[in-house]
């Protein structure tokens, strides 16, 4: 569903991404592995076409960023990057609505629904997220990912911050998703976590 070839990136502080190339397969869960700034945001943002590469490049479900459709592959992907957009006046599942009214699903409450109970949010599916903690947000952003049902799902250091039991939930979801069949692009700096949850590791 996505490639990554001869992918990098150089700023003016140095080289972010150094010839990467790998694939993520329909149906796996893939991990890129790497220490903190190593490079990993940067690589997943060029696959979104919200980074520009200097050399070599990336395609999504076929297309590359310089496509006239890529916006439609982009389309079918859902992404938890750097940290979920919450509105912090509404609730959670008024940021679920929202999120299904922008990318044009009508009618979303069943999926809301579902979506608040797949990440345990359902018992505080209309308290306003500005009081959310931490790990609260972030199975809220991966709720948020999942909307429409996406091709791809991609998470960036979806456990960072977490505390332990945090950090639980969340890879009981992922590994939720990969025994649903769902394809998962996952950026991480801890082995352990993608061991545990990875199909292969990049």
């Amino acid at each position: 569903l996505a490639t990554f070839d001869g992918l990098s990136k150089q700023f003016k502080t140095g080289l972010a991404v150094d010839d990467l190339t790998f694939e993520v397969p329909e149906g796996e869960v893939v991990g890129l592995l790497g220490p903190n700034g190593a490079g990993k945001t940067t690589a997943i943002r060029m696959l979104l076409g919200l980074a520009k590469p200097t050399g070599g490049g990336t395609t999504l479900l076929g297309l590359s960023p310089d496509d006239e459709n890529f916006r439609d592959a982009v389309r079918q992907v859902g992404s938890l990057i750097e940290g979920p957009a919450l509105y912090s006046r509404a609730t959670a599942r008024q940021n679920l609505i929202i999120e299904a009214e922008a990318i044009g699903i009508d009618r979303p409450n069943g999926q809301v629904d579902d979506l608040l109970e797949l990440v345990g949010l359902d018992d505080r599916a209309d308290t306003r997220t500005g009081s959310f903690s931490l790990g609260m947000k972030q199975r809220l952003g991966l709720a948020l990912s999942l909307m429409g049902s996406p091709r791809l799902v991609v998470l960036d250091e979806p456990t960072n911050g977490l505390d332990p039991a945090g950090v639980n939930d969340m890879r009981r979801l992922v590994a939720d998703l990969s025994a649903a069949g769902q394809t998962v692009l996952l950026s991480s700096h801890l082995l352990p976590e993608v061991q545990e949850i990875c199909d292969r590791v990049g």
